[in-house]
């Protein structure tokens, strides 16, 4: 059975009953929607549009994270409504404000950033009087400075006729999380759905997750043990001091702490403390990468240290010196020699197969490209953000998904910017290099397989660590 409406392309939307049941909600109230990957919340999303663009003069507002996402609803849009392609439009920054002014006059549905909705309320270049629709994707990120509350606001205070539709497959893992997020976005209904509900089992696919262990071999047990004693020296200086660190998070926030005291205070104590965090930070993630990540990785970081001028780094790097000169000879991390012995007899068991690997470091997910270059029939490409010299400019990272879509590469290696929302259509297998404590990112990484077919997740962890 198919959405019927006049303004969405025939037999373009199956109708399910649970889409069925939230759009009558979404109709009625600001909504939250909650569904899991792949169940459908963008067609729901644009039967919801047809709907309100049914409003006189009205037009409809998506606003989403990333640019390929904007532009991925963009195409959904146009695809799936049955009013001229040309009144469906991808606004960036890239286009100077006096022609956004122009689209949002004249077109019915403009999908954009946050960020540039934000910039262009605050200049004046957009009012949202008419605008009878606003979608929320990825609405998980509706808190703290983030643009969406401050969207959501102006769209309340100016819209004559308004609704709003925020969509995830992740809200977060605490109740206060999601009252947080319904209040910065003047939600009042909530509708969520899991895959153990009775309506959306039949919809879903099974994911198979699959846990593989390496150790580390006795040589890089050695770096591991000399970073931790170099790092716990640091940390017992600071609990001298009644400071504590648990994680990296602690030591940042005591980093902050302490810096706001020396602008009043120049207590010699202070610039101590501030010394020993510098320096436990830089070594605690010396440590996550030695354990989660690769040589590589490790010996990339290191070079970045000994070019910096701060003493903290010339520290450690002074500290360390041996084990810097031994990196280069020695065999690589154990994750990387899995890794290509999974990705090997995968691509050996089906050629056409799809993989999307996940890493959180940029230097590492290099080296992943490197060595999987040299497997046979293995056409690996990179997809991180925009930030720093090496990133992809939101334009190459769309044009790199369709050429993963295309079959052009069979191996997408990804940083978080692959996570979130992107339809990577027809990934097989999904392979965590690191596991990760975020709910939230583990559900949208998980969420890139198994959506219109079984799909298999396969994480790497390291022993011991």
């Amino acid at each position: 059975m198919f959405f019927c409406h006049p303004m969405v392309v025939p037999e373009a939307i199956e109708a399910r009953k649970y889409q069925m049941s939230i759009l009558e909600t979404a109709l009625k109230a600001n909504t939250l929607c909650v569904l899991p990957t792949g169940m459908g919340k963008t067609p729901l999303a644009i039967m919801l549009a047809a709907e309100r663009l049914e409003i006189k003069d009205s037009k409809i507002l998506i606003v989403a994270p990333t640019r390929p996402l904007c532009a991925q609803h963009e195409k959904s849009f146009r695809e799936k409504l049955d009013i001229p392609k040309k009144q469906v439009a991808l606004l960036t920054g890239q286009i100077p404000s006096q022609n956004r002014y122009w689209y949002y006059k004249n077109l019915r549905v403009i999908s954009a950033t946050p960020q540039t909705i934000q910039n262009d309320l605050r200049s004046g270049v957009l009012n949202l009087k008419y605008f009878s629709l606003l979608i929320v994707d990825e609405v998980h990120r509706a808190v703290r400075g983030y643009a969406y509350p401050y969207v959501a606001k102006k769209y309340m205070e100016q819209a004559r006729d308004p609704r709003v539709l925020g969509l995830t497959a992740s809200p977060g893992g605490s109740q206060e999380r999601i009252e947080e997020i319904c209040n910065n976005l003047f939600v009042d209904k909530v509708e969520i759905r899991t895959e153990g509900d009775k309506d959306i089992k039949e919809y879903v696919k099974e994911t198979n997750v699959e846990v593989v262990k390496v150790s580390l071999s006795k040589n890089i047990e050695e770096i591991q043990q000399r970073l931790k004693s170099l790092l716990n020296n640091k940390l017992s200086k600071l609990r001298s001091q009644d400071i504590r660190a648990y994680s990296r998070k602690d030591l940042l926030d005591a980093q902050r702490k302490f810096s706001g005291l020396l602008k009043t205070d120049k207590r010699p104590i202070y610039f101590h403390i501030i010394s020993w965090i510098a320096e436990a930070i830089k070594i605690w993630h010396a440590v996550q990468l030695v354990e989660t990540q690769s040589l590589y990785a490790l010996g990339k970081y290191f070079e970045r240290l000994a070019e910096k001028k701060d003493k903290s780094s010339q520290r450690v790097i002074a500290h360390l010196g041996d084990v810097i000169e031994r990196l280069p000879t020695m065999k690589e991390h154990p994750k990387i020699t899995m890794l290509k012995i999974l990705v090997r007899e995968e691509l050996k068991k089906n050629p056409n197969v799809k993989i999307i690997i996940f890493s959180h470091f940029r230097d590492n997910i290099d080296k992943i490209k490197h060595d999987l270059s040299q497997l046979e029939n293995c056409q690996p490409a990179i997809l991180i953000g925009q930030a720093g010299e090496r990133g992809l400019k939101q334009r190459e990272q769309i044009d790199l998904i369709k050429d993963y879509e295309a079959d052009v590469y069979n191996v997408l290696i990804g940083s978080s910017v692959s996570e979130e929302g992107l339809n990577l259509v027809g990934s097989d297998i999904a392979i965590f290099y690191e596991p990760i404590s975020s709910e939230v990112r583990s559900i949208q990484r998980r969420g890139r397989v198994g959506r219109f077919k079984a799909g298999k997740v396969i994480i790497l962890v390291t022993r011991k660590t």
